[in-house]
């Protein structure tokens, strides 16, 4: 028998009947729960658990459930950006006030919440979501392609042929995004004897890491750091250290930099 306070937590903490029994609580269990004070009844037809915020009631009171990219970050995908105004999903498609609607009916998948950002969002945060659900393993590869095979769906079809199951990072996606738009060959995850993977790999000439402060704020990484330095430098590979908030945010002054590295190694070799 299903948990009433599990069932209402994955719902969001705060959800209506009809979503609720949907989930596969009985309407004796709803009622027994509310009597012990499980959970509370907090509108007609709407329950909560005493932890949900106010946030959480009002989507709930409104019949809506979060959807886009705020569905998206609730499912732990990457994102780029947090939305200013929670997105949400309903099947009325009426506004609700402090939120941006998308219409829907029925439960939300992870193709159903790619699908809303790609019609929602930017290319490269669309393509980074959808690329972080493979990557996860919240959804499959053939079950985007089945999910976006109709009519109307060219422009995820689209983002869907930059995927790279490889990747390992919001910040990674970004960056080969922003390379590949500019023309460059990149390849992610480029194997090197005796270091590991450099990020990306551009023209086959010329290596990026693309680092991040949280990554690199101990002793042990600070060493590993110096380790793949080291062999890069042995193994004759020229290679530029971005920034993350550069990769994500100023991509001009990463793609500046990767043009006057090529240039440089251009002349070298004339």
């Amino acid at each position: 028998m299903k948990n009433v306070e599990a069932v209402l937590a994955a719902l969001g903490n705060a959800a209506c009947r009809r979503d609720i029994i949907s989930a596969g609580i009985s309407q004796h269990a709803l009622l027994t729960a509310v009597r012990a004070g499980a959970i509370h009844a907090v509108a007609r037809g709407v329950y909560a658990l005493p932890a949900a915020t106010g946030m959480e009631l009002h989507l709930a009171k409104n019949h809506v459930v979060p959807g886009c990219i705020s569905a998206a970050v609730a499912l732990g995908l990457w994102t780029i950006s947090v939305p200013a105004q929670p997105h949400v999903a309903a099947a009325h498609g009426r506004k609700v006030v402090g939120c941006v609607v998308h219409r829907h009916a029925g439960p939300l998948t992870v193709t159903d919440i790619v699908g809303q950002c790609v019609r929602c969002l930017p290319e490269v945060e669309a393509l980074v979501v959808m690329e972080s659900a493979v990557v996860l393993r919240k959804c499959s590869l053939g079950q985007l392609r089945l999910a976006f095979e109709g009519r109307g769906a060219s422009t995820a079809r689209r983002i869907m042929d930059t995927l790279d199951p490889q990747s390992m990072s919001a910040v990674e996606t970004s960056a080969r995004y922003w390379l590949r738009r500019a023309g460059y060959n990149v390849q992610a995850q480029y194997a090197v004897r005796g270091m590991g993977h450099l990020d990306l790999m551009i023209d086959g000439v010329l290596g990026i890491e693309i680092e991040s402060e949280q990554y690199h704020n101990n002793a042990a990484a600070f060493a590993e750091d110096l380790r793949r330095g080291n062999v890069l430098v042995i193994r004759g590979i020229p290679t530029l250290r971005i920034g993350g908030s550069i990769a994500l945010w100023k991509p001009e002054l990463m793609l500046k930099s990767v043009a006057q590295a090529l240039e440089t190694i251009k002349a070298a070799h004339r």
